[in-house]
């Protein structure tokens, strides 16, 4: 089982908290798609991005990684995240469930926020996320 997690739309938020939480779950964080089968994949929801529109990479995740947990990193709060960001997910991953990881609800994707990055039950659930 990889222990590789694809950052697939690098940004700021992504690339130091969250590089530091994967390292400190055990996680090894990648950039690229070199990663054959990752154990996740994450996607920085930001407006601007050097690996192309958010809606271009969630296709590229979908024909690449197919079935690997998605995360989408956000600095939208819940409420502005499922109305900016749940139609283009469900366009590209009809039926999926949209979840947080405060929610006690499983979700086939999870938006995460950086105040996410510092609870300690919540980086149990990322944990867990992660095949």
């Amino acid at each position: 089982m990889s222990r590789e997690v694809v950052l697939a739309r690098p940004h700021p938020f992504i690339r130091k908290p969250m590089t530091e939480l994967l390292t400190n779950l055990g996680f090894t964080p990648v950039t690229g798609s070199s990663s054959a089968k990752p154990a996740g994949v994450i996607v920085s929801s930001s407006v601007t991005s050097e690996s192309g529109s958010f809606a271009d990479v969630l296709q590229m995740v979908k024909q690449t990684w197919a079935g690997v947990p998605l995360v989408v990193a956000t600095l939208l709060k819940p409420d502005m995240a499922i109305k900016s960001l749940g139609k283009e997910l469900e366009a590209v991953f009809p039926g999926k469930k949209i979840g947080f990881p405060s929610e006690s609800q499983k979700a086939d994707i999870l938006i995460v926020r950086p105040d996410d990055l510092k609870v300690p039950q919540i980086e149990r659930v990322i944990q867990g996320f992660f095949r």
